[in-house]
């Protein structure tokens, strides 16, 4: 999400940053159209992209040569540093030699003054608490655009935002097409825009409404979905979409082990969903999503995050959901079931891919 917007008047130097790369390139292409000055020519752009030490000094060396060198034709200037992947402690931004050489470029930033030259920095993200970041910071006009944090934000606003972004790009999304679409992308902003833009021309051949199975239709085949899928027809009791979906994941080289992980995951949510349903501490609400709905006492036996907080209901309540028609004493049952096929996998006493395949037939048929 991003701070306020920028003013660009007589600002020497525009900071763009933060983990949503879709929204910084995007953010920093429209500024660099409202800046760019009336001749072309004085508009330079400078790779800030590194894979080695020395291409990250390099690009640093460009933009210093840049942002010294006044415009051949008169005018003002822009120089865009773009996309620049070493302002933190990632890849080559550890390296001490880019550090110091980020150090040696403060003095020539003093020298940008907004009229003559304006500099535009993109930036993947940035190590504030280095001394050039506090120095850049210090004289730059900064704006920040990060990806939704799941430790602060809940599963059902980031498929807020995902319908706010559909009508947006002018698709109407039915009950469940935003849910959907976060299942197969996740907090991906780069895969939403690719995504959408697909959704939407499809939309535009006539789909009044985007549907769950349109947006099936449309993005299919990951590994996140196929994940989705699998544990959800299980917990469905559906035997033969579960088999598809398991020999799909097989087929793109998965673990046995790391499925039956993933799955073992699910059930402990169904058993704790059918504990608290049992107990009247749950209850399930359908919007555009179904949610799940504890009380007070039932908070107590939720999962907590290493701030103390329950964890989100989301996953609980897409738990709940299919697994209502079983109860809690089923699905402890089953996790009995996943801990004895974990064993014998990691022993060796018998093929991991039979021994998924059994335990996954023994819960479906229940």
């Amino acid at each position: 999400m991003a701070t306020a917007a920028i003013n660009t008047k007589a600002i020497p130097i525009h900071f763009l940053g933060g983990s949503d790369e879709d929204a910084v390139k995007k953010a920093a292409a429209d500024l660099a159209l409202k800046l760019a000055p009336a001749d072309a020519m004085n508009l330079e752009t400078i790779d800030g992209r590194a894979t080695t030490v020395d291409e990250a000094v390099q690009s640093i060396e460009k933009v210093r040569e840049a942002i010294l060198t006044f415009p051949f034709f008169g005018g003002g200037k822009l120089v865009w540093w773009k996309a620049v992947n070493f302002f933190d402690e990632t890849g080559v931004g550890r390296h001490a030699s880019v550090k110091e050489a980020l150090e040696a470029l403060q003095p020539d930033l003093a020298k940008v003054d907004g009229t003559s030259v304006t500099l535009l920095i993109s930036a993947l993200g940035i190590h504030k608490g280095r001394t050039f970041s506090k120095a850049l910071l210090k004289v730059a006009q900064a704006k920040y655009f990060d990806l939704p944090d799941l430790r602060k934000t809940s599963e059902d606003e980031i498929i807020f935002q995902i319908e706010r972004r559909m009508k947006t790009a002018g698709i109407r999304p039915g009950p469940g097409a935003a849910e959907r679409f976060f299942q197969a992308t996740g907090i991906d902003t780069s895969a939403w825009s690719q995504e959408l833009e697909k959704l939407a021309c499809f939309a535009g051949e006539g789909h009044a409404e985007l549907t769950r199975d349109d947006v099936n239709r449309v993005i299919s085949g990951s590994r996140e979905v196929l994940i989705w899928d699998f544990c959800h027809a299980v917990l469905s009791g559906e035997a033969k979409p579960a088999l598809a979906q398991l020999s799909a994941l097989l087929a793109q080289d998965e673990s046995e082990v790391g499925i039956l992980i993933l799955l073992a995951g699910q059930i402990r949510l169904a058993a704790l969903a059918a504990v608290l349903r049992e107990n009247r501490m749950l209850r399930l609400s359908r919007g555009s999503f179904t949610s799940a709905e504890v009380s007070p006492e039932g908070e107590a036996y939720l999962p907590r995050k290493k701030s103390g907080e329950p964890i989100s209901t989301y996953a609980l309540g897409q738990a709940a959901q299919r697994s209502q028609h079983r109860p809690a004493r089923f699905w402890f049952q089953a996790l009995a079931l996943i801990y004895q096929a974990q064993k014998e996998m990691l022993t060796g006493e018998s093929d991991k891919r039979r021994a998924l395949e059994l335990v996954v037939l023994e819960i479906v048929a229940g």
